[in-house]
């Protein structure tokens, strides 16, 4: 759908679950960090400023229930929308992604002329979704024992718990430098991105974003005599 050199690309449903996510994901970080890095002055700071470890530990709490609701809103999404559904399916990893990311590489070395033409979806968004995914199957699973240790305890061995730490605080770390690195420079920092993209916004993309970041859904416009 077109208006104005403006083409539709995300619906109101994947902008709310985009709002949720960035509410949600931000607060868990700014919490965990809190608490992660308690013994220095940034954590003293950071603690002092969400209220203590108390409010700390309810906001960090709340936050994870508002990811958890805005995963089930999205699967909910994917298996009771067409359009959902069709999204998810272009979101698959195939072996053209791979071969994309590395012609990439190649055309920022030099080494090809043309940088490689993508979809609606390239290696660079399947990349960041699924490992998402993981990131919040590992989060998700090593939280709740932490959070429900007194249930846990009775059953499961301290070094449960040890590992569960450790895999929920540097996951978290991981999320971090993942949102921050690749993700934000990405969609909003980037060359002719800079301050942002309205897209998760507004729910359209420009023409000139249109030819450089998804050229094969372009040409197939152009095609179609759109």
């Amino acid at each position: 759908m077109k208006t104005k050199n403006e083409f539709f690309r995300l619906d109101i449903h994947q902008r709310i679950q985009h709002v949720l996510l960035i509410v949600s994901v931000t607060l868990l970080i700014l919490t965990g960090i809190g608490l992660r890095f308690s013994d220095s002055f940034f954590g003293h700071v950071l603690v002092f400023l969400e209220g203590g470890f108390r409010t700390r530990g309810i906001i960090h709490r709340f936050s994870a229930v508002l990811l958890l609701v805005t995963i089930i809103y999205h699967f909910v999404y994917i298996l009771f929308s067409k359009r959902g559904h069709s999204e998810f399916m272009e979101i698959l990893l195939s072996w053209s992604d791979f071969k994309d990311y590395f012609n990439a590489i190649f055309y920022d070395l030099g080494f090809r002329k043309e940088r490689p033409k993508l979809g609606w979806y390239s290696y660079r968004e399947k990349f960041q979704y699924w490992a998402f995914a993981i990131f919040f199957f590992l989060m998700g699973f090593s939280g709740t024992i932490l959070w429900f240790h007194r249930v846990f305890f009775s059953i499961l061995p301290k070094w449960v718990f040890d590992i569960a730490i450790e895999v929920h605080g540097w996951t978290g770390t991981l999320v971090l430098i993942f949102l921050v690195f690749w993700h934000l420079y990405i969609v909003h920092f980037a060359p002719g991105k800079f301050p942002m993209s309205k897209s998760w916004l507004t729910g359209k993309i420009s023409l000139k974003e249109l030819k450089e970041d998804h050229g094969k859904v372009f040409e197939k416009l152009v095609s179609k005599g759109n």
